[in-house]
């Protein structure tokens, strides 16, 4: 799994470059969108699978450009709240886009069934993965 895994980032990463953004930055923007508008900067950070530390370094570039707003909880004056804005949501759709276009570009031509198959047994071993470290 790590050849394909890393095949697809360089992949990816290289769609995110047309965008001039970085990758820190599309991965920040495409997980912002598919997690929603009330999103807790550390539930982003964990969806990334990056650090709180490197996702406020991240986040700080995309306020910077007006493509993300972080709001401080209410409840929780160490947490923060961080949605898109409208550039933000217009730039991610344009990411989503084409990652869906080069996602069917390398499923092409598999059966429904073989895909549906990979997916289940992915997601099978991902919720062992996160059994075991929840046990750890």
């Amino acid at each position: 799994m790590s050849p394909v895994t890393r095949a697809w980032h360089r992949l990816a990463d290289s769609v995110l470059a047309e965008f001039s953004i970085s990758n820190s930055s599309g991965w920040c923007l495409t997980h912002l969108s598919r997690l929603g508008p009330d999103t807790r900067q550390r539930e982003l950070a964990e969806a990334i699978g990056i650090t709180p530390a490197s996702l406020t370094r991240t986040l700080a570039d995309l306020d910077r450009r007006g493509l993300v707003a972080r709001q401080a909880d209410q409840g929780d004056r160490r947490a923060n709240h961080v949605r898109l804005t409208d550039a933000g949501v217009a730039l991610a759709q344009q990411i989503e886009a084409r990652l869906t276009a080069l996602r069917a570009e390398l499923l092409e031509g598999l059966p429904e069934a073989d895909i549906a198959l990979m997916v289940s047994m992915l997601d099978h071993i991902a919720g062992r993965i996160e059994q075991r470290r929840l046990r750890a």
